[in-house]
Order: C-alpha cells, then sequence, then structure tokens
C-alpha cells in the first residue's frame, strides 16, 4: 500500500515539474501583438511576450503635440471666449491577456506637460501632471482606477489649480472620486464655478 501511494506521489510530482518546465519554456517567447484581442495599437510600440499562460505587452508612446480648444469657457467683459491648450502626453506601462489571448487589464502611467492660454489677453499658464490608470478588463464596461495630480500654475510659479487624489470609473461614467478635482467637477458635474481661478488667472 505505501508502495502505491509513493509512487502516486512521484507521478504527482513528475507532472508539476513538467508543467513547470513548460511554462519557463515558454516565458519570453515572443507573440505577435495582431494575434491579440484587442490587438495593442501598433502606435504604442509594443513589445508582447509569453509569461506562463498568459501574455504580457511593454507599450511605450508619446502622442503628436496636441494644440486647440480646451473646452473650458471663460467669460471676457460681456463676450466669452474658450481658452486655448497646448499639451504633450507620454505613455509607458503593460497590457495583459489570458491564455486565449484576450485583454484581462492595464496598468500604465501618463505625464502630461503643456500651457492655458487667453486668446484675449494672451496671458499664459503651464501645467504638468502625472498618473496611473489600474484597468481591469474582466469586469463589464472596464472598471477604471486613476491616481495622480495635476497642477496649473503662473509662470513665476504661484499655483492656479491643483487637483491629486483617486477617480474610480468606467468606460462611460465616474463612479466615485477621492480628493480635489476641480476639471472633473466642472466636466463631468457641471459646475462652472469649479475653473474660475483658471478664468481670473488669464484675465
Amino acid at each position: 500500500m505505501k508502495s502505491k501511494n509513493i509512487a502516486s506521489l512521484i507521478t504527482v510530482v513528475f507532472v508539476v515539474i513538467l508543467v513547470l518546465l513548460s511554462q519557463q519554456v515558454f516565458a519570453g517567447e515572443p507573440v505577435d501583438p495582431s494575434t491579440l484581442n484587442p490587438p495593442p495599437p501598433p502606435q504604442f510600440n509594443p513589445v508582447c511576450e509569453k509569461d506562463g499562460n498568459q501574455t504580457i505587452c511593454t507599450v511605450r508612446f508619446s502622442d503628436p503635440p496636441f494644440s486647440g480648444g480646451s473646452g473650458v469657457i471663460c467669460q471676457a467683459g460681456t463676450g466669452s471666449y474658450e481658452v486655448l491648450q497646448s499639451q504633450n502626453r507620454s505613455v509607458q506601462g503593460k497590457r495583459y491577456y489570458d491564455q486565449n489571448g484576450n485583454l484581462t487589464r492595464k496598468i500604465f502611467g501618463e505625464v502630461l506637460t503643456g500651457t492655458f492660454s487667453s486668446p484675449v489677453s494672451h496671458v499664459a499658464l503651464s501645467f504638468d501632471g502625472k498618473d496611473t490608470h489600474h484597468e481591469d478588463w474582466t469586469v463589464p464596461g472596464v472598471l477604471i482606477n486613476v491616481t495622480g495630480s495635476f497642477h496649473v500654475y503662473r509662470p513665476h510659479g504661484d499655483t492656479v489649480i491643483f487637483e491629486a487624489g483617486r477617480t474610480i470609473e468606467t468606460l462611460d461614467n465616474l463612479l466615485s472620486e477621492s480628493g480635489p478635482h476641480p476639471f472633473a467637477d466642472y466636466f463631468v458635474f457641471g459646475d462652472t464655478a469649479a475653473l474660475q481661478p483658471l478664468c481670473d488667472a488669464l484675465q
């Protein structure tokens, strides 16, 4: 009876070793990004490799410089104007796919720099921001957890607007937030006073 138990134990150990060895063999094996669902865009410069039963793609890219309207409306005398925005954005992170090649999560950080300016007064303010996104694609609607900060300041360094903290959202809705988020208050909740300090500084 003991010999049968020992034989069974040896069989189990052998199977475990084979599984571990097979994972090590495939670990680091290149994967064609176009075979994944959804595939990482080519402009993200994806490098995809097997890692056990999953595939991990490393991405790194910068958006083309943006220059245009910000969507923020300020009053000027009896009229109004849209604040102009210039922006540079760089991103690096990872995308995770299951054994069937389906996206399960994303983790990436982004860095923003740029300016807000008034086409009326021609005053310009600088901004910079950093945040980290954790996206769970196994949840219906995709659950997105964002932490970071965003700083708008005058040329000599005085702070005009500062936001920081955490937001939890889906692709379509903001579910909760903690910390000051005046831009979310303005664009999501319609609080036009939230960005009044920005308008005041651009006069």
